[in-house]
């Protein structure tokens, strides 16, 4: 039996495009229908960063479709085995499928593998101890893009849907280009200073840093932070080095350890 007429050619056409299965077979309507629930459940997904929706409807939301599409593999193996018989399938059009449905993938908007692309993580080789203990000279980190920001379709910029807290570790671009990994010490609106290891914010100390194995030497004078803006601190040798006003659009992400 040709590999075209099995089970699985169904699995991989609805894998790669919600629908395509059903319309391997013919099922047009369906496969159709399929593509449009999917659709549906990425415009909430998107529109979610727009809105605040209740914790048990936003679980409905996004619960319902994946139910939906999970067994959307179910009934395109039970297909496959009723319509095999009667309709011939070569692997010449699984092939033109296949490449067609990995083309959405990449190049759609609303495709997962898309949406990975536009927010996978930056990866980077630590030059230096500065962050130690930490993260030391020589570790494998990543720059986390989701856990402050999200790009996804018809929105021209990054969307911020969580601030960095006081002591996370933060890649960032400078004005003049340049990609730097520092750490967090001001929030938007706050007036910081840092005396004697200790990072007082709008004149209360924050001990945050103490449970990160962080300690920052050094002083730094107070310093307003815009509503825009973010304070991060370089060091060197466990010492405050520069400090940059990093506004929230330049945040490239979370720094962590890649593995």
């Amino acid at each position: 039996m040709s590999i075209a007429n099995g089970q699985i050619p169904g699995w991989i056409l609805n894998l790669l495009v919600p629908g395509l299965g059903h319309w391997y077979w013919k099922e047009y309507a369906f496969g159709l229908f399929t593509y449009l629930i999917t659709l549906l459940a990425t415009v909430l997904f998107v529109a979610s960063f727009f809105i605040t929706i209740p914790a048990p409807l936003e679980l409905l939301m996004f619960a319902l479709p994946i139910v939906f599409y999970a067994f959307t593999f179910v009934d395109v193996s039970r297909t496959s085995r009723l319509k095999r018989k009667t309709i011939r399938r070569s692997d010449r059009s699984l092939l033109i499928l296949v490449i067609c449905g990995l083309g959405y993938q990449v190049f759609a908007p609303v495709a997962p593998l898309n949406f990975i692309i536009r927010n996978r993580p930056e990866v980077f080789v630590q030059p230096n101890n500065d962050l130690s203990p930490r993260f030391s000279k020589g570790d494998l980190l990543k720059a986390s893009r989701l856990s402050y920001l999200v790009t996804v379709f018809a929105v021209d910029r990054p969307i911020l849907h969580t601030l960095p807290r006081r002591s996370d570790v933060v890649r960032f671009k400078t004005d003049d280009g340049r990609r730097l990994s520092g750490i967090v010490v001001g929030l938007p609106g706050e007036h910081v200073e840092i005396t004697e290891g200790t990072v007082y914010a709008d004149g209360i100390p924050d001990l945050t840093a103490a449970s990160t194995h962080l300690r920052l030497e050094g002083h730094l004078p107070l310093t307003a932070v815009d509503d825009y803006d973010i304070l991060v601190v370089t060091l060197n040798l466990g010492a405050v080095n520069s400090v940059y006003h990093v506004p929230l659009v330049h945040l490239i992400g979370k720094v962590e350890n890649m593995f």
